[in-house]
This record gives C-alpha cells, sequence and structure tokens, in this order.
C-alpha cells in the first residue's frame, strides 16, 4: 500500500511540476515579446534577452517513476514455505497464496507473509521469552502430578502451519507473533500441566516416553482443525524436588536389594532340586541293577568272566565246590 501512496504522490508532483512549468515558461514568453515589441518600437534602448525556458517535459521523470513504483508495487515474490495473506485498504481480506514465486495483486493490497515451515517452542530451564520468525522460547513449565507433588519441566514441541488456514489465523491474531505468543505457547504450557495431572509421580519419573506421547497427543486434538499441526513434541526432562527423587532413590535401592535376595533364594532353590533329582536318578539306576542281577545272571557272568582268563593257556583255580569249567 505505500508504494502506491509513493507512486501517486511522485505522479502528482510530476503533473504539477510540468503545469507549473508551462506557465512560468509562458509567462517568460510573454514578456519578453512586449519587450521586444517597445525595443523594436523604439521604447526600449538595449534589446531584452531572450528567457532560458524549462522543459515541461522535465515533469514526466516523476510520472514515469511513480508509475514504476505503482507496477512493482502490484506485483510481489513468495518463498519457498511461506503463505502470503492479501489485504486490501480497508482491512478486508482478499485471499492468500500459498505457492512459491512471482505473483500479481491489486497496488492497493498488502501481501502479508506466514511461515509455514517448521517452527520450535521450548520452554527450558531459566530462559529467557523470546520471539523469533515463527519460533518462540521460555522458561520451564511447571506441573503437578497426580498426587499433587509439584515438578519442572523442559519441553519442546516442533510445529507447523496449515497454509489454508492463514486467513483465519490472521483475521484472529493479526501477525504470526501475536498467534504464537498468545496462543500456540500458552496451549502448550497449559496442555502439558493438564496431561501430567493423571499421572502419578513414579510413572513421571521412570516413564518419561509415556507422559511425553501423552502430552503429544493431546496437542494433536487440541489443534486438530485450527490451522496448527504437531509435528513432534520431546519432553527433555522432569525435575522434581532433591527429597522426592532421593527417596525415589532409597526405595530402588530397597528394591535392588530385595530383588537380589529374591534371585539368591531362587538360586539355591534350584540347586537343591537339581540335587535331588540327581540323587534320585543315581538311586532308581541302582534299584534297577540289583533287580536286574539275579541269580542265574551272576552265575553267567562268574563263568563269562572265567572263560576270558582262561584264554590262550592262563591256569584258572575255582574254589573248592565250584563248578569246572568244561572247554574253553
Amino acid at each position: 500500500m505505500i508504494q502506491l501512496v509513493i507512486g501517486a504522490g511522485l505522479g502528482l508532483v510530476g503533473g504539477v511540476a510540468a503545469v507549473v512549468l508551462h506557465r512560468a515558461n509562458k509567462k517568460a514568453m510573454g514578456s519578453y515579446e512586449d519587450e521586444l515589441e517597445d525595443f523594436d518600437n523604439g521604447n526600449r534602448r538595449f534589446r531584452p534577452d531572450k528567457p532560458v525556458l524549462i522543459n515541461p517535459l522535465i515533469g514526466a521523470v516523476p510520472i514515469a517513476v511513480g508509475a514504476a513504483i505503482v507496477l512493482l508495487s502490484s506485483f510481489y515474490a513468495q518463498d519457498i514455505g511461506e503463505a502470503v495473506v492479501l489485504r486490501n485498504f480497508g482491512g478486508s481480506i482478499a485471499g492468500h497464496t500459498s505457492e512459491a514465486g512471482l505473483h500479481l495483486k491489486a497496488p492497493w493490497q498488502d501481501a502479508i507473509g506466514w511461515d509455514i515451515r517448521n517452527r520450535q517452542i521450548n520452554f527450558f530451564k531459566d530462559s529467557e521469552y523470546a520471539y523469533d520468525g515463527g519460533s518462540y522460547e521460555g522458561a520451564e513449565v511447571s506441573i503437578n502430578d497426580a498426587s499433587g507433588t509439584k515438578a519442572n519441566i523442559d519441553i519442546q514441541v516442533i510445529y507447523s502451519l496449515d497454509a489454508d488456514k492463514v486467513e483465519d489465523l490472521y483475521a484472529e491474531y493479526g501477525t504470526q507473533e501475536a498467534f504464537v505468543t498468545n496462543y500456540v505457547s500458552n496451549d502448550l504450557r497449559a496442555t502439558a500441566r493438564e496431561v501430567a495431572g493423571g499421572y502419578d509421580t513414579l510413572t513421571l519419573l521412570t516413564d518419561r516416553a509415556k507422559f511425553t506421547d501423552a502430552v503429544q497427543a493431546a496437542l494433536t486434538e487440541q489443534w486438530k482443525g485450527k490451522g496448527v499441526i504437531v509435528e513432534q513434541v520431546q519432553v527433555q526432562d522432569i525435575r522434581y524436588a532433591k527429597s522426592i527423587t532421593e527417596a525415589y532413590a532409597d526405595a530402588q535401592s530397597a528394591e535392588v536389594a530385595k530383588q537380589k535376595a529374591l534371585n539368591a533364594q531362587e538360586t539355591a532353590k534350584v540347586e537343591a532340586e537339581t540335587k535331588k533329582i540327581e540323587a534320585q536318578g543315581e538311586a532308581d539306576a541302582n534299584a534297577i541293577m540289583t533287580q536286574s542281577l539275579t541269580p542265574e545272571v551272576l552265575q553267567q557272568r562268574y563263568i563269562d568272566a572265567l572263560k576270558s582268563i582262561g584264554k590262550n593257556g592262563n591256569l584258572v583255580v575255582v574254589p573248592e565246590g565250584s563248578q569246572p569249567i568244561v572247554g574253553k
């Protein structure tokens, strides 16, 4: 819009200048011709000098410059990752574009850019609040878990804007900075606090990923249809008071000691059971062997042993009363 005002102003200046110069030239020439006539009639001693005239066409220069500015104001360049809202002179919205390149608009319209690339919202410890081209950062978020215990969290959200919603966002918030500062960042804080109220202290201390997923799901639902697309949520740290973390550490140590004792008991039990099984197996084997050694089997094994010893001419002496071995 400002280009249109400048161009129109230059055109007006050029036009006025041309008219003024034309009239000045005409007046100067009229005076010269009158003085020249008086000289010719002998009423003047010296011949008058012809006046120096300025060409009125010089006024065309600012007119041409103004026209060029107005012409250039009818075009705007749009970058990749940008959406542009067109606003009329009276403040009404004329539409939007989301494709990169050179676009045509009316000279009285303003092209207002909105960044639709991935941008970050960071809340980290004692950071200063600051806005930068769609990104925003600030201090840690304070939460209360299901038991009312207080903690502080560092959280990061990567988001982008829906190009088809920039008209609505402009109509409601005016600028992207106002939208991010007054809505997106505040909504993130409120949602993180609300979700944290559904988890106990132990879960938040031991399962941060579960809490992170819950925050992302809640934000996705909260911002659905409002022009904000959640790309990623990352809860980077959850900080409880020292007394809470120490109590949790003591409980963890006790749990570890308990588990070690249980494991030792289980090991001893298994070893005892193994020995019992081995002893039972050995007893069963001996019983089977004892049952299988009948007098007939023992007598045959005795005879076989004597035969083996008596091979190759060995002398075998048997106790008195034993049955002699016949043959080899």
